[in-house]
């Protein structure tokens, strides 16, 4: 298992790979979960996934892991400025500059390699740079991949719980 990965902008070819670790990610909760996850489509993943990656507004942060000239994995974040109405809200975080984690992937080949603490201590830099005060993201609960690694290994701490009730049947 490689220790190290260059952790590089989103360049045309990496959908290949990018698509292979979003495969990854969701066949892991999908089995976690079945009842809340689910395969995304294959047919047109890897240009899907290679677009959303290249084309970034200036408040998103874009970011992979490379291996070897392959994307393995990816991070995709968002600056969010103070709430207009954060004077009336009750919560301190959505008055000050923040960063929320939209997804963070890998190939279940590089999980526990360093690729994920790579991205994410990228991610924190560009959140500090920007003057963010505070770095949110969410995942599955009952991940025991993903919740010890955000909280043993990154320094994270629950702070909200996110409840769900399905009221209809899902459908695929």
């Amino acid at each position: 298992m490689p220790s190290t990965y260059e952790i590089r902008p989103a360049r045309p070819g990496d959908g290949v790979g990018v698509a292979r670790a979003w495969q990854d990610f969701a066949d892991y909760y999908r089995e976690l979960a079945p009842e809340a996850f689910k395969s995304p489509r294959s047919d047109g993943l890897s240009d899907y996934l290679e677009t959303r990656l290249l084309t970034t507004a200036p408040d998103h942060f874009v970011r992979v892991a490379d291996h070897d000239g392959e994307a393995v994995g990816f991070v995709h974040a968002a600056f969010q400025h103070p709430h207009k109405d954060a004077a009336y809200q009750l919560s301190r975080d959505i008055a000050v500059p923040r960063v929320y984690v939209n997804a963070l992937a890998l190939q279940r080949r590089h999980w526990r390699g360093g690729a994920g603490t790579a991205l994410m201590k990228a991610t924190e830099e560009w959140a500090r740079d920007r003057g963010a005060h505070l770095l949110t993201l969410d995942t599955f609960a009952a991940s025991p991949i993903s919740v010890p690694f955000y909280e043993t290994r990154m320094g994270y701490h629950r702070h909200t719980i996110n409840f769900t009730k399905p009221l209809l049947p899902v459908t695929s």
